[in-house]
């Protein structure tokens, strides 16, 4: 794998304690991330997608305990300290969540919790990260009435009034910049009086303000409808561009991967089963799994006939599963599948293989 890697995860496992048993969420997974890549995470439901980005992140619950390593600019974050990964979350890596409702408060308005963050991410940096260009539209709202200072704050009458006019004009821009039209009215507005396009593209101009090196999306598009969809996905990529950050985006969609990714990572019941390239992967999937769910995808013609399915369930990961953990559904499955667990191997080409087949 490539060496100028910005976040490593090495052997990582995680496992919750629950009043059924312990669930092995993760198993030894591992992957890289270069500064400014593009890495999609895809799988099923309970593959550990979401736990993969809470390990990175430091978010896991109580009844959480992980292993391994979570490289990330040569530190060890689950060897942090609190406080010191409180100072990395959210400055240093971002996430935008899935639900963004549940994301932002709802009983402050959104331009007093984007002033709040960009406040918070001076605070730690001891300044801001850059010298912020303005817009000519920011500039608009100066110009128009020649005022600052204090008059500035008379433009946003119910804004604090604490609010410096450097981070209000900051986040006005983000606003801008994320394709949101009046950003004065948005900034005054709570949370639940806009649509949920709109509140995530609003999670996405905080996330990006601190300028991050990495952005960590968990199916940032799965409510929204497929126009809104489209349009989110094309501004994560402009945006994180913009910034120089990495981003890993956390999807079941492999289409969604296709469009926007520099390579994927295929994720099956808590181990990574694929890595490689996205025109690789699409072009030449490798792995039984990975070529089952291609299977799965919609035609553009009738005549391809019905939608074909992955037989079997997903294993419940309470129990200590021997072997390939996709054995029982794959159509390649032997004796050997069955008594050895697979290694994830190199065939080449930044391309990685978690299976007996290829060894």
């Amino acid at each position: 794998m490539v060496d100028d890697r910005l976040l490593s995860v090495e052997n990582l496992s995680v496992e919750y304690a629950t009043q059924e048993g312990v669930v092995r969420a993760l198993e030894d997974v591992s992957l890289q991330v270069s500064p400014k890549e593009f890495v999609a995470i895809v799988g099923e439901s309970g593959s550990g997608k979401s736990t993969l980005a809470l390990a990175i992140i430091g978010l896991l619950p109580p009844n959480a305990k992980s292993h391994g390593k979570i490289i990330y600019k040569g530190r060890n974050l689950i060897e942090l300290a609190k406080k010191e990964m409180i100072n990395i979350r959210g400055t240093e890596i971002g996430m935008v969540f899935q639900e963004p409702l549940s994301s932002l408060n709802p009983v402050e308005k959104v331009g007093d919790q984007m002033v709040e963050a960009l406040r918070i991410a001076k605070n730690r940096r001891g300044s801001l990260s850059r010298v912020f260009n303005y817009s000519a539209g920011a500039k608009d709202v100066l110009t128009a009435t020649g005022v600052s200072g204090t008059g500035m704050l008379s433009l946003f009458p119910k804004f604090r009034r604490n609010a410096p006019m450097d981070l209000i004009l900051e986040a006005r821009e983000w606003l801008e910049k994320v394709r949101i039209p009046d950003p004065e009215r948005i900034l005054q507005r709570y949370p639940f009086e806009l649509s949920g396009g709109m509140m995530q593209r609003v999670m996405i101009a905080m996330a990006l303000s601190q300028s991050p090196s990495l952005l960590l999306a968990d199916e940032p598009t799965t409510a929204l409808d497929v126009t809104t969809q489209a349009q989110i996905l094309k501004l994560m990529r402009i945006l994180k561009d913009s910034v120089g950050a990495a981003l890993i985006l956390i999807t079941h969609d492999l289409g969604v991967a296709a469009q926007v990714a520099d390579r994927v990572v295929v994720l099956y019941a808590g181990e990574v089963v694929e890595d490689a390239p996205v025109k690789e992967l699409f072009s030449k999937p490798m792995h039984p799994y990975t070529r089952s769910l291609l299977r799965c995808l919609p035609r553009q013609t009738k005549a391809d006939g019905e939608l074909e399915v992955i037989r079997g369930t997903i294993p419940d990961l309470r129990n200590k599963i021997v072997g390939c953990k996709f054995a029982d559904r794959c159509d390649h499955a032997n004796k050997k599948c069955t008594e050895e667990r697979p290694r994830l191997v190199d065939i080449g080409g930044n391309h990685y293989v978690r299976c007996t087949l290829y060894y």
